[in-house]
Protein backbone atom coordinates (compact mmCIF):
# COMPACT_ATOMS: atom_id res chain seq x y z
CA UNK A 1 0.00 0.00 0.00
CA UNK A 2 1.02 3.62 -0.54
CA UNK A 3 1.75 5.33 2.77
CA UNK A 4 -0.06 8.60 3.54
CA UNK A 5 2.22 11.65 3.61
CA UNK A 6 2.13 14.93 5.53
CA UNK A 7 3.50 18.21 4.20
CA UNK A 8 5.85 19.82 6.71
CA UNK A 9 7.48 23.26 6.95
CA UNK A 10 10.47 23.67 9.24
CA UNK A 11 11.59 27.12 10.47
CA UNK A 12 14.81 27.63 12.48
CA UNK A 13 17.15 30.47 13.38
CA UNK A 14 19.54 31.08 10.50
CA UNK A 15 22.46 30.83 12.90
CA UNK A 16 21.27 27.32 13.88
CA UNK A 17 20.50 25.99 10.39
CA UNK A 18 23.47 23.60 10.15
CA UNK A 19 22.78 22.17 13.59
CA UNK A 20 19.11 21.78 12.66
CA UNK A 21 19.97 20.00 9.40
CA UNK A 22 22.33 17.66 11.24
CA UNK A 23 19.52 16.70 13.64
CA UNK A 24 17.04 16.38 10.76
CA UNK A 25 19.44 14.03 8.98
CA UNK A 26 19.77 11.94 12.14
CA UNK A 27 15.98 11.56 12.25
CA UNK A 28 15.95 10.29 8.65
CA UNK A 29 12.21 10.80 8.07
CA UNK A 30 11.86 13.97 5.97
CA UNK A 31 11.82 13.91 2.17
CA UNK A 32 13.06 17.43 1.39
CA UNK A 33 11.53 19.48 -1.41
CA UNK A 34 14.60 20.41 -3.42
CA UNK A 35 15.24 23.64 -5.31
CA UNK A 36 18.78 22.63 -6.30
CA UNK A 37 20.39 25.97 -5.64
CA UNK A 38 24.14 26.16 -5.84
CA UNK A 39 26.95 28.03 -4.17
CA UNK A 40 30.72 27.85 -4.14
CA UNK A 41 30.77 24.97 -1.65
CA UNK A 42 28.23 22.90 -3.60
CA UNK A 43 30.03 23.51 -6.90
CA UNK A 44 33.37 22.53 -5.38
CA UNK A 45 31.91 19.32 -3.96
CA UNK A 46 30.24 18.51 -7.29
CA UNK A 47 33.58 18.89 -9.09
CA UNK A 48 35.22 16.66 -6.50
CA UNK A 49 32.48 14.07 -7.00
CA UNK A 50 33.11 14.14 -10.73
CA UNK A 51 36.79 13.49 -10.00
CA UNK A 52 35.87 10.40 -7.95
CA UNK A 53 33.53 9.11 -10.69
CA UNK A 54 36.21 9.49 -13.38
CA UNK A 55 38.81 7.83 -11.17
CA UNK A 56 36.62 4.81 -10.40
CA UNK A 57 35.82 4.34 -14.10
CA UNK A 58 39.52 4.64 -15.01
CA UNK A 59 40.58 1.74 -12.81
CA UNK A 60 40.84 -1.68 -14.49
CA UNK A 61 38.63 -4.51 -13.27
CA UNK A 62 40.43 -6.99 -11.05
CA UNK A 63 39.70 -10.71 -11.36
CA UNK A 64 39.57 -10.89 -7.56
CA UNK A 65 38.33 -7.61 -6.05
CA UNK A 66 40.07 -6.45 -2.85
CA UNK A 67 37.43 -5.57 -0.26
CA UNK A 68 39.44 -5.42 2.96
CA UNK A 69 41.29 -2.16 2.26
CA UNK A 70 40.94 0.05 5.34
CA UNK A 71 39.14 3.35 4.76
CA UNK A 72 40.76 6.19 6.68
CA UNK A 73 39.23 9.50 5.62
CA UNK A 74 37.99 11.48 2.64
CA UNK A 75 41.29 13.36 2.22
CA UNK A 76 43.21 10.13 1.62
CA UNK A 77 40.58 8.96 -0.86
CA UNK A 78 40.79 12.32 -2.63
CA UNK A 79 44.59 12.04 -2.93
CA UNK A 80 44.10 8.61 -4.48
CA UNK A 81 41.52 10.02 -6.93
CA UNK A 82 43.87 12.88 -7.87
CA UNK A 83 46.73 10.44 -8.53
CA UNK A 84 44.49 8.32 -10.76
CA UNK A 85 43.26 11.42 -12.54
CA UNK A 86 46.85 12.54 -13.05
CA UNK A 87 47.71 9.18 -14.59
CA UNK A 88 44.67 9.47 -16.86
CA UNK A 89 45.73 12.89 -18.05
CA UNK A 90 49.32 11.74 -18.64
CA UNK A 91 48.12 8.71 -20.64
CA UNK A 92 45.98 10.98 -22.80
CA UNK A 93 48.94 13.34 -23.26
CA UNK A 94 51.16 10.40 -24.27
CA UNK A 95 48.64 9.33 -26.90
CA UNK A 96 48.50 12.90 -28.26
CA UNK A 97 52.31 13.09 -28.36
CA UNK A 98 52.55 9.72 -30.11
CA UNK A 99 49.97 10.83 -32.67
CA UNK A 100 51.94 14.00 -33.40
CA UNK A 101 55.15 11.96 -33.74
CA UNK A 102 53.47 9.55 -36.17
CA UNK A 103 52.25 12.48 -38.26
CA UNK A 104 55.80 13.94 -38.27
CA UNK A 105 57.19 10.60 -39.44
CA UNK A 106 54.70 10.51 -42.32
CA UNK A 107 55.54 14.09 -43.29
CA UNK A 108 59.32 13.34 -43.18
CA UNK A 109 59.09 10.09 -45.17
CA UNK A 110 59.51 11.71 -48.64
CA UNK A 111 62.57 13.62 -47.39
CA UNK A 112 64.41 10.61 -46.04
CA UNK A 113 65.90 10.09 -42.60
CA UNK A 114 68.14 12.93 -41.46
CA UNK A 115 68.68 14.99 -38.37
CA UNK A 116 66.87 18.35 -38.57
CA UNK A 117 69.48 19.78 -36.21
CA UNK A 118 72.02 19.52 -39.07
CA UNK A 119 69.96 22.06 -41.04
CA UNK A 120 69.93 24.37 -38.03
CA UNK A 121 73.71 23.98 -37.73
CA UNK A 122 74.18 25.05 -41.40
CA UNK A 123 72.02 28.11 -40.80
CA UNK A 124 74.32 29.00 -37.91
CA UNK A 125 77.20 29.08 -40.42
CA UNK A 126 75.30 31.39 -42.77
CA UNK A 127 74.10 28.70 -45.17
CA UNK A 128 70.30 28.95 -45.45
CA UNK A 129 68.43 25.73 -46.30
CA UNK A 130 64.69 25.73 -46.91
CA UNK A 131 62.58 22.74 -47.92
CA UNK A 132 59.64 22.92 -50.33
CA UNK A 133 57.03 20.46 -51.53
CA UNK A 134 56.12 21.58 -55.07
CA UNK A 135 53.46 20.73 -57.58
CA UNK A 136 54.51 20.19 -61.20
CA UNK A 137 53.50 23.75 -62.11
CA UNK A 138 55.33 25.25 -59.12
CA UNK A 139 58.48 23.27 -59.94
CA UNK A 140 58.45 24.43 -63.56
CA UNK A 141 58.13 28.09 -62.46
CA UNK A 142 61.04 28.10 -60.01
CA UNK A 143 63.28 31.20 -60.24
CA UNK A 144 66.18 30.62 -62.66
CA UNK A 145 68.77 31.83 -60.16
CA UNK A 146 67.55 29.50 -57.37
CA UNK A 147 70.09 26.99 -56.11
CA UNK A 148 68.39 23.77 -55.04
CA UNK A 149 68.76 20.04 -54.70
CA UNK A 150 65.99 17.67 -55.74
CA UNK A 151 65.45 15.33 -52.81
CA UNK A 152 62.58 13.16 -54.07
CA UNK A 153 59.73 12.87 -56.55
CA UNK A 154 56.44 11.25 -55.62
CA UNK A 155 53.73 11.22 -58.31
CA UNK A 156 53.21 14.87 -59.27
CA UNK A 157 55.07 16.23 -56.22
CA UNK A 158 58.72 17.30 -56.19
CA UNK A 159 60.62 17.75 -52.95
CA UNK A 160 63.55 20.20 -53.06
CA UNK A 161 66.04 21.78 -50.70
CA UNK A 162 66.73 25.41 -51.69
CA UNK A 163 70.18 26.64 -50.61
CA UNK A 164 71.77 30.08 -50.28
CA UNK A 165 75.44 30.59 -49.39
CA UNK A 166 76.74 33.29 -47.01
CA UNK A 167 76.19 36.84 -48.27
CA UNK A 168 73.54 35.54 -50.74
CA UNK A 169 69.82 36.03 -50.54
CA UNK A 170 67.44 33.19 -51.24
CA UNK A 171 65.13 33.97 -54.21
CA UNK A 172 61.43 33.94 -53.35
CA UNK A 173 59.69 30.60 -54.02
CA UNK A 174 55.95 30.64 -54.73
CA UNK A 175 55.22 27.74 -52.33
CA UNK A 176 54.80 27.16 -48.64
CA UNK A 177 57.97 26.18 -46.81
CA UNK A 178 58.07 22.76 -45.15
CA UNK A 179 58.69 23.25 -41.43
CA UNK A 180 60.97 20.63 -39.97
CA UNK A 181 59.96 18.75 -36.82
CA UNK A 182 62.29 18.60 -33.82
CA UNK A 183 63.77 15.19 -34.67
CA UNK A 184 64.37 12.83 -37.57
CA UNK A 185 62.46 9.64 -38.35
CA UNK A 186 64.60 7.37 -36.17
CA UNK A 187 64.57 9.89 -33.35
CA UNK A 188 60.76 10.10 -33.54
CA UNK A 189 60.41 6.31 -33.56
CA UNK A 190 62.63 6.14 -30.49
CA UNK A 191 60.44 8.75 -28.79
CA UNK A 192 57.32 6.69 -29.58
CA UNK A 193 58.95 3.60 -28.04
CA UNK A 194 59.81 5.58 -24.89
CA UNK A 195 56.27 6.85 -24.61
CA UNK A 196 54.89 3.32 -25.06
CA UNK A 197 57.12 2.17 -22.23
CA UNK A 198 55.94 5.07 -20.06
CA UNK A 199 52.32 4.23 -20.83
CA UNK A 200 52.84 0.58 -19.87
CA UNK A 201 54.38 1.71 -16.59
CA UNK A 202 51.42 3.98 -15.86
CA UNK A 203 48.93 1.22 -16.70
CA UNK A 204 50.70 -1.12 -14.28
CA UNK A 205 50.44 1.57 -11.64
CA UNK A 206 46.71 1.82 -12.32
CA UNK A 207 46.40 -1.96 -11.88
CA UNK A 208 48.13 -1.61 -8.51
CA UNK A 209 45.89 1.29 -7.50
CA UNK A 210 42.83 -0.75 -8.51
CA UNK A 211 43.39 -2.75 -5.33
CA UNK A 212 42.35 0.40 -3.44
CA UNK A 213 39.14 0.92 -5.45
CA UNK A 214 37.03 0.22 -2.37
CA UNK A 215 38.54 3.34 -0.78
CA UNK A 216 37.26 5.44 -3.67
CA UNK A 217 33.82 3.83 -3.44
CA UNK A 218 33.58 4.54 0.29
CA UNK A 219 34.99 8.02 -0.22
CA UNK A 220 32.36 8.68 -2.87
CA UNK A 221 29.61 7.62 -0.47
CA UNK A 222 30.94 9.98 2.20
CA UNK A 223 31.25 12.73 -0.38
CA UNK A 224 27.64 12.16 -1.50
CA UNK A 225 26.53 12.52 2.11
CA UNK A 226 28.41 15.80 2.47
CA UNK A 227 27.18 17.07 -0.90
CA UNK A 228 23.56 16.29 -0.05
CA UNK A 229 23.90 18.13 3.27
CA UNK A 230 25.46 21.22 1.67
CA UNK A 231 22.94 21.17 -1.20
CA UNK A 232 20.00 21.15 1.21
CA UNK A 233 21.73 23.82 3.26
CA UNK A 234 21.96 25.95 0.11
CA UNK A 235 18.28 25.23 -0.66
CA UNK A 236 17.08 26.73 2.63
CA UNK A 237 15.36 30.06 2.19
CA UNK A 238 16.27 32.90 4.53
CA UNK A 239 14.04 35.72 5.78
CA UNK A 240 15.70 38.12 8.20
CA UNK A 241 17.04 35.93 11.03
CA UNK A 242 15.12 32.79 10.07
CA UNK A 243 15.76 29.94 7.64
CA UNK A 244 13.07 27.54 6.47
CA UNK A 245 12.58 24.48 4.31
CA UNK A 246 9.68 22.20 3.35
CA UNK A 247 9.24 18.52 2.66
CA UNK A 248 7.13 15.43 3.27
CA UNK A 249 7.04 12.95 6.15
CA UNK A 250 5.09 9.65 6.36
CA UNK A 251 2.05 10.20 8.57
CA UNK A 252 3.14 7.46 10.97
CA UNK A 253 6.55 9.13 11.47
CA UNK A 254 5.36 12.67 12.12
CA UNK A 255 5.46 12.18 15.88
CA UNK A 256 9.20 11.47 15.67
CA UNK A 257 9.67 14.82 13.94
CA UNK A 258 7.41 16.77 16.30
CA UNK A 259 9.26 15.42 19.35
CA UNK A 260 12.58 16.49 17.88
CA UNK A 261 11.13 19.91 17.00
CA UNK A 262 10.05 20.41 20.61
CA UNK A 263 13.50 19.47 21.90
CA UNK A 264 15.32 21.66 19.36
CA UNK A 265 12.89 24.62 19.60
CA UNK A 266 11.97 24.49 15.91
CA UNK A 267 8.82 26.01 14.45
CA UNK A 268 6.93 23.28 12.62
CA UNK A 269 3.83 23.41 10.40
CA UNK A 270 2.18 20.12 9.41
CA UNK A 271 -0.74 19.71 7.00
CA UNK A 272 -2.18 17.32 4.41
CA UNK A 273 -0.80 17.68 0.86
CA UNK A 274 -2.94 19.72 -1.52
CA UNK A 275 -4.19 18.37 -4.86
CA UNK A 276 -1.74 20.58 -6.75
CA UNK A 277 1.23 19.16 -4.84
CA UNK A 278 3.21 16.06 -5.76
CA UNK A 279 4.26 14.13 -2.65
CA UNK A 280 6.79 11.29 -2.94
CA UNK A 281 5.59 7.69 -2.96
CA UNK A 282 6.44 5.29 -0.16
CA UNK A 283 5.20 1.73 -0.73
CA UNK A 284 4.92 -0.65 2.21
CA UNK A 285 3.72 -4.22 1.76
CA UNK A 286 4.00 -7.61 3.45
CA UNK A 287 7.30 -9.33 2.75
CA UNK A 288 5.85 -11.72 0.19
CA UNK A 289 4.34 -8.85 -1.82
CA UNK A 290 7.54 -6.81 -1.55
CA UNK A 291 9.30 -9.47 -3.63
CA UNK A 292 8.26 -7.55 -6.75
CA UNK A 293 10.10 -4.38 -5.66
CA UNK A 294 13.45 -5.34 -7.27
CA UNK A 295 11.67 -5.53 -10.64
CA UNK A 296 10.14 -2.08 -10.13
CA UNK A 297 13.59 -0.72 -9.27
CA UNK A 298 15.05 -2.36 -12.37
CA UNK A 299 12.31 -0.80 -14.52
CA UNK A 300 12.67 2.51 -12.62
CA UNK A 301 8.91 2.79 -12.18
CA UNK A 302 7.08 4.26 -9.20
CA UNK A 303 3.32 4.72 -8.86
CA UNK A 304 2.10 8.26 -8.28
CA UNK A 305 1.19 9.22 -4.73
CA UNK A 306 -2.51 9.30 -5.62
CA UNK A 307 -2.36 6.17 -7.77
CA UNK A 308 -2.84 2.60 -6.60
CA UNK A 309 -0.20 0.20 -5.42
CA UNK A 310 -0.69 -2.85 -7.65
CA UNK A 311 2.32 -4.77 -6.30
CA UNK A 312 0.29 -7.79 -5.18
CA UNK A 313 -1.56 -8.14 -8.48
CA UNK A 314 1.60 -7.46 -10.45
CA UNK A 315 3.52 -10.17 -8.58
CA UNK A 316 0.71 -12.74 -8.89
CA UNK A 317 0.12 -12.37 -12.61
CA UNK A 318 3.77 -11.75 -13.48
CA UNK A 319 4.63 -15.09 -11.88
CA UNK A 320 2.02 -16.81 -14.06
CA UNK A 321 3.26 -14.98 -17.18
CA UNK A 322 6.88 -15.95 -16.56
CA UNK A 323 5.92 -19.58 -16.03
CA UNK A 324 3.98 -19.74 -19.32
CA UNK A 325 6.47 -17.72 -21.38
CA UNK A 326 9.56 -19.69 -20.32
CA UNK A 327 7.46 -22.82 -19.99
CA UNK A 328 10.25 -25.37 -19.52
CA UNK A 329 10.86 -27.24 -16.25
CA UNK A 330 14.49 -27.92 -17.24
CA UNK A 331 15.12 -24.22 -17.77
CA UNK A 332 13.37 -23.48 -14.47
CA UNK A 333 15.69 -25.87 -12.61
CA UNK A 334 18.74 -24.19 -14.19
CA UNK A 335 17.42 -20.74 -13.24
CA UNK A 336 16.75 -21.92 -9.69
CA UNK A 337 20.24 -23.42 -9.44
CA UNK A 338 21.83 -20.20 -10.73
CA UNK A 339 19.77 -18.21 -8.21
CA UNK A 340 20.97 -20.36 -5.31
CA UNK A 341 24.57 -20.15 -6.54
CA UNK A 342 24.41 -16.35 -6.84
CA UNK A 343 22.94 -16.14 -3.34
CA UNK A 344 25.86 -18.16 -1.95
CA UNK A 345 28.38 -15.99 -3.82
CA UNK A 346 26.66 -12.68 -3.02
CA UNK A 347 25.82 -13.02 0.65
CA UNK A 348 25.77 -9.27 1.27
CA UNK A 349 23.35 -8.51 -1.57
CA UNK A 350 19.67 -7.78 -0.72
CA UNK A 351 17.71 -11.01 -0.37
CA UNK A 352 14.53 -9.80 -2.12
CA UNK A 353 15.86 -10.25 -5.64
CA UNK A 354 16.91 -13.85 -4.95
CA UNK A 355 13.55 -14.72 -3.41
CA UNK A 356 11.81 -13.24 -6.46
CA UNK A 357 14.00 -15.24 -8.85
CA UNK A 358 13.36 -18.38 -6.79
CA UNK A 359 9.58 -17.87 -6.94
CA UNK A 360 9.65 -17.26 -10.71
CA UNK A 361 11.90 -20.29 -11.25
CA UNK A 362 9.61 -22.44 -9.10
CA UNK A 363 6.54 -21.35 -11.06
CA UNK A 364 8.35 -22.14 -14.32
CA UNK A 365 9.22 -25.62 -13.03
CA UNK A 366 5.59 -26.27 -12.04
CA UNK A 367 4.28 -25.20 -15.46
CA UNK A 368 6.94 -27.25 -17.23
CA UNK A 369 6.07 -30.30 -15.10
CA UNK A 370 2.32 -30.19 -15.81
CA UNK A 371 2.88 -29.57 -19.54
CA UNK A 372 5.64 -32.20 -19.78
CA UNK A 373 8.27 -29.79 -21.09
CA UNK A 374 11.86 -30.72 -20.21
CA UNK A 375 14.42 -29.01 -22.45
CA UNK A 376 11.95 -29.44 -25.33
CA UNK A 377 12.61 -33.21 -25.34
CA UNK A 378 9.64 -35.51 -25.90
CA UNK A 379 11.71 -38.48 -24.68
CA UNK A 380 12.08 -36.94 -21.22
CA UNK A 381 8.39 -36.09 -21.07
CA UNK A 382 7.49 -39.76 -21.69
CA UNK A 383 9.47 -41.05 -18.71
CA UNK A 384 6.89 -42.76 -16.42
CA UNK A 385 7.64 -40.58 -13.36
CA UNK A 386 7.37 -37.34 -15.32
CA UNK A 387 4.48 -38.49 -17.51
CA UNK A 388 2.33 -39.14 -14.44
CA UNK A 389 2.53 -35.44 -13.52
CA UNK A 390 1.31 -34.13 -16.88
CA UNK A 391 -2.13 -32.58 -17.39
CA UNK A 392 -3.05 -34.02 -20.83
CA UNK A 393 -5.22 -31.06 -21.93
CA UNK A 394 -2.25 -28.66 -21.90
CA UNK A 395 0.61 -31.10 -22.58
CA UNK A 396 3.32 -30.06 -25.01
CA UNK A 397 3.81 -33.55 -26.50
CA UNK A 398 1.90 -36.71 -27.21
CA UNK A 399 -1.71 -35.85 -26.34
CA UNK A 400 -3.08 -34.56 -29.63
CA UNK A 401 -3.60 -30.90 -30.47
CA UNK A 402 -3.67 -29.01 -27.17
CA UNK A 403 -3.08 -25.57 -28.67
CA UNK A 404 -6.77 -24.61 -28.56
CA UNK A 405 -6.91 -25.33 -24.83
CA UNK A 406 -3.80 -23.26 -24.09
CA UNK A 407 -5.14 -20.39 -26.22
CA UNK A 408 -8.40 -20.59 -24.31
CA UNK A 409 -6.46 -20.59 -21.04
CA UNK A 410 -4.52 -17.50 -22.19
CA UNK A 411 -7.81 -15.71 -22.91
CA UNK A 412 -9.22 -16.69 -19.52
CA UNK A 413 -6.13 -15.36 -17.76
CA UNK A 414 -6.47 -12.16 -19.80
CA UNK A 415 -10.15 -11.88 -18.88
CA UNK A 416 -9.36 -12.30 -15.18
CA UNK A 417 -6.55 -9.76 -15.39
CA UNK A 418 -8.51 -7.09 -17.28
CA UNK A 419 -11.70 -7.68 -15.27
CA UNK A 420 -9.75 -7.13 -12.08
CA UNK A 421 -8.27 -3.91 -13.50
CA UNK A 422 -11.69 -2.54 -14.49
CA UNK A 423 -13.24 -3.44 -11.11
CA UNK A 424 -10.39 -1.71 -9.29
CA UNK A 425 -10.99 1.39 -11.40
CA UNK A 426 -14.72 1.15 -10.58
CA UNK A 427 -14.01 1.04 -6.84
CA UNK A 428 -11.53 3.95 -7.06
CA UNK A 429 -14.05 6.15 -8.87
CA UNK A 430 -16.92 5.43 -6.52
CA UNK A 431 -19.20 7.10 -5.53
CA UNK A 432 -19.08 9.34 -8.63
CA UNK A 433 -21.37 8.64 -11.58
CA UNK A 434 -18.29 8.18 -13.76
CA UNK A 435 -17.68 4.89 -11.94
CA UNK A 436 -20.73 3.40 -13.67
CA UNK A 437 -18.92 3.78 -17.00
CA UNK A 438 -16.52 1.08 -15.80
CA UNK A 439 -19.44 -1.36 -15.74
CA UNK A 440 -19.98 -0.42 -19.39
CA UNK A 441 -16.33 -1.17 -20.19
CA UNK A 442 -16.71 -4.50 -18.39
CA UNK A 443 -19.68 -5.42 -20.62
CA UNK A 444 -17.64 -4.43 -23.69
CA UNK A 445 -14.76 -6.61 -22.47
CA UNK A 446 -17.00 -9.67 -22.23
CA UNK A 447 -18.44 -8.96 -25.68
CA UNK A 448 -14.89 -8.81 -27.05
CA UNK A 449 -14.11 -12.11 -25.35
CA UNK A 450 -16.73 -13.84 -27.49
CA UNK A 451 -15.43 -12.01 -30.58
CA UNK A 452 -11.86 -13.07 -29.82
CA UNK A 453 -12.91 -16.72 -29.42
CA UNK A 454 -14.71 -16.49 -32.77
CA UNK A 455 -11.73 -15.06 -34.69
CA UNK A 456 -8.87 -16.86 -32.92
CA UNK A 457 -10.35 -20.17 -31.81
CA UNK A 458 -12.99 -20.58 -34.51
CA UNK A 459 -15.74 -20.95 -31.90
CA UNK A 460 -19.23 -19.92 -33.05
CA UNK A 461 -19.97 -16.33 -32.06
CA UNK A 462 -22.18 -16.20 -28.99
CA UNK A 463 -25.41 -14.28 -29.79
CA UNK A 464 -25.13 -12.26 -26.56
CA UNK A 465 -21.94 -10.57 -27.85
CA UNK A 466 -23.73 -7.78 -29.77
CA UNK A 467 -26.26 -6.96 -27.00
CA UNK A 468 -23.42 -6.88 -24.47
CA UNK A 469 -21.42 -4.51 -26.66
CA UNK A 470 -24.35 -2.17 -27.36
CA UNK A 471 -25.39 -2.07 -23.69
CA UNK A 472 -21.83 -1.45 -22.56
CA UNK A 473 -21.21 1.21 -25.19
CA UNK A 474 -24.42 2.98 -24.20
CA UNK A 475 -23.42 2.99 -20.52
CA UNK A 476 -19.99 4.38 -21.44
CA UNK A 477 -21.50 7.21 -23.52
CA UNK A 478 -23.89 8.20 -20.74
CA UNK A 479 -21.56 8.02 -17.73
CA UNK A 480 -17.92 8.31 -18.85
CA UNK A 481 -17.89 12.16 -18.91
CA UNK A 482 -19.95 12.73 -15.77
CA UNK A 483 -18.22 15.07 -13.34
CA UNK A 484 -20.99 15.32 -10.74
CA UNK A 485 -22.20 18.78 -11.80
CA UNK A 486 -24.50 18.63 -14.82
CA UNK A 487 -25.74 15.16 -15.87
CA UNK A 488 -27.19 16.33 -19.19
CA UNK A 489 -23.95 18.09 -20.12
CA UNK A 490 -22.06 14.90 -19.25
CA UNK A 491 -24.27 12.89 -21.61
CA UNK A 492 -23.72 15.34 -24.47
CA UNK A 493 -19.96 15.28 -23.85
CA UNK A 494 -20.05 11.48 -23.97
CA UNK A 495 -21.90 11.60 -27.29
CA UNK A 496 -19.44 14.15 -28.63
CA UNK A 497 -16.58 11.82 -27.78
CA UNK A 498 -18.37 8.75 -29.17
CA UNK A 499 -15.87 8.17 -32.05
CA UNK A 500 -13.02 8.03 -29.54
CA UNK A 501 -15.07 5.79 -27.22
CA UNK A 502 -15.67 3.44 -30.12
CA UNK A 503 -11.96 3.27 -30.89
CA UNK A 504 -11.31 2.52 -27.21
CA UNK A 505 -13.88 -0.27 -27.44
CA UNK A 506 -12.03 -1.79 -30.39
CA UNK A 507 -8.82 -1.40 -28.43
CA UNK A 508 -10.38 -3.57 -25.72
CA UNK A 509 -10.36 -6.39 -28.29
CA UNK A 510 -6.66 -5.73 -28.99
CA UNK A 511 -5.88 -5.75 -25.26
CA UNK A 512 -7.52 -9.13 -24.81
CA UNK A 513 -5.88 -10.67 -27.87
CA UNK A 514 -2.52 -9.47 -26.50
CA UNK A 515 -2.71 -12.28 -23.96
CA UNK A 516 -2.41 -14.83 -26.75
CA UNK A 517 1.32 -14.01 -26.59
CA UNK A 518 1.45 -16.22 -23.48
CA UNK A 519 0.64 -19.14 -25.76
CA UNK A 520 2.66 -17.95 -28.77
CA UNK A 521 5.91 -17.13 -26.96
CA UNK A 522 5.72 -20.26 -24.83
CA UNK A 523 5.13 -22.35 -27.93
CA UNK A 524 8.08 -20.70 -29.66
CA UNK A 525 10.37 -21.54 -26.73
CA UNK A 526 9.38 -25.21 -26.92
CA UNK A 527 9.61 -25.30 -30.73
CA UNK A 528 13.10 -23.77 -30.81
CA UNK A 529 14.34 -26.22 -28.15
CA UNK A 530 12.80 -29.15 -30.03
CA UNK A 531 14.39 -28.05 -33.33
CA UNK A 532 17.86 -27.85 -31.83
CA UNK A 533 17.38 -31.23 -30.15
CA UNK A 534 16.57 -32.78 -33.53
CA UNK A 535 19.59 -31.08 -35.08
CA UNK A 536 21.90 -32.49 -32.39
CA UNK A 537 20.44 -35.99 -32.75
CA UNK A 538 21.81 -36.17 -36.30
CA UNK A 539 25.47 -36.33 -35.19
CA UNK A 540 27.14 -39.75 -34.96
CA UNK A 541 30.35 -41.11 -33.45
CA UNK A 542 32.54 -39.68 -30.70
CA UNK A 543 33.20 -36.44 -32.58
CA UNK A 544 29.50 -36.20 -33.35
CA UNK A 545 28.66 -36.59 -29.66
CA UNK A 546 31.04 -33.77 -28.78
CA UNK A 547 29.53 -31.56 -31.50
CA UNK A 548 26.03 -32.48 -30.34
CA UNK A 549 26.90 -31.48 -26.76
CA UNK A 550 28.30 -28.13 -27.96
CA UNK A 551 25.24 -27.50 -30.15
CA UNK A 552 22.84 -28.36 -27.32
CA UNK A 553 24.69 -26.18 -24.81
CA UNK A 554 24.83 -23.14 -27.10
CA UNK A 555 21.29 -23.63 -28.44
CA UNK A 556 19.61 -24.01 -25.06
CA UNK A 557 21.66 -21.13 -23.61
CA UNK A 558 20.45 -18.95 -26.49
CA UNK A 559 16.87 -20.16 -26.02
CA UNK A 560 16.94 -19.41 -22.30
CA UNK A 561 18.33 -15.94 -22.96
CA UNK A 562 15.59 -15.24 -25.49
CA UNK A 563 12.90 -16.49 -23.12
CA UNK A 564 14.18 -14.12 -20.40
CA UNK A 565 14.06 -11.25 -22.89
CA UNK A 566 10.50 -12.25 -23.74
CA UNK A 567 9.61 -12.08 -20.06
CA UNK A 568 10.66 -8.42 -19.95
CA UNK A 569 9.05 -7.54 -23.27
CA UNK A 570 5.77 -9.42 -22.84
CA UNK A 571 5.33 -10.29 -19.17
CA UNK A 572 6.02 -6.76 -17.99
CA UNK A 573 3.99 -5.19 -20.79
CA UNK A 574 0.80 -7.12 -19.92
CA UNK A 575 1.02 -5.79 -16.36
CA UNK A 576 2.20 -2.25 -17.10
CA UNK A 577 0.07 -1.43 -20.13
CA UNK A 578 -2.93 -3.74 -20.47
CA UNK A 579 -3.67 -4.14 -16.75
CA UNK A 580 -2.21 -0.82 -15.61
CA UNK A 581 -4.16 1.02 -18.30
CA UNK A 582 -7.44 -0.38 -17.03
CA UNK A 583 -6.58 0.57 -13.44
CA UNK A 584 -5.63 4.08 -14.58
CA UNK A 585 -1.93 3.80 -13.73
CA UNK A 586 0.41 6.43 -15.16
CA UNK A 587 3.49 5.45 -13.10
CA UNK A 588 4.13 9.16 -12.62
CA UNK A 589 5.51 9.04 -9.10
CA UNK A 590 8.90 9.65 -7.56
CA UNK A 591 10.15 7.50 -4.71
CA UNK A 592 10.27 8.67 -1.08
CA UNK A 593 13.93 9.41 -0.38
CA UNK A 594 14.39 10.75 3.15
CA UNK A 595 17.25 13.03 4.13
CA UNK A 596 19.44 10.71 6.17
CA UNK A 597 23.05 9.84 6.79
CA UNK A 598 24.24 6.90 4.74
CA UNK A 599 26.75 4.37 5.95
CA UNK A 600 30.12 4.31 4.18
Amino acid sequence: MIVKMKKVYLVVLDSMREKALTRLRELGVAHIEREYKSNETVNSLAEKRSLFDRSILALPQLKKPVENAEYTNLDEAEKLAERISGIQERVRAIEDEKERARKDILSLAPWGDFNPSDVNELEGKGIAVKLFELTKEQFENLPSDLKYITINRVKNKTFIAAVSLPDESLPEVAAEEFILPQGGIETLKTEIEKKDAEKVKLEKELEKLAEKKILLVKGLKELDTILEFESINADMNVEERFAYISGYVPADRVEKLTNAAADMHWALLIRDPEESEDPPTLVRNPKWVSLIQPLFKFLDTTPGYRELDISMFFLTFFTVFVAMIVGDAGYGIIFLGMTLLMRIKMKKAPSQVFFLLAVLSGATIIWGVITGTWFGAKTLAELPVLKALIIPEIASFGYGDTTAMIKQLSFLIGMAHLTLGILISFIRKMPSLAAIAEIGWLLILYAMYFVARFFVLGVQLNPVALPLFLAGFGVVLVFSEQNGKNIIKGIFLGLAWSPMKFLNSVNMFADLVSYIRLFAVGLATVAVAQSFNQMASGFEGIVGMILAAVVLFLAHTFNMAMSLLSVIVHGVRLNMLEFGGKVGMEWSGHAYNPFKKNEF
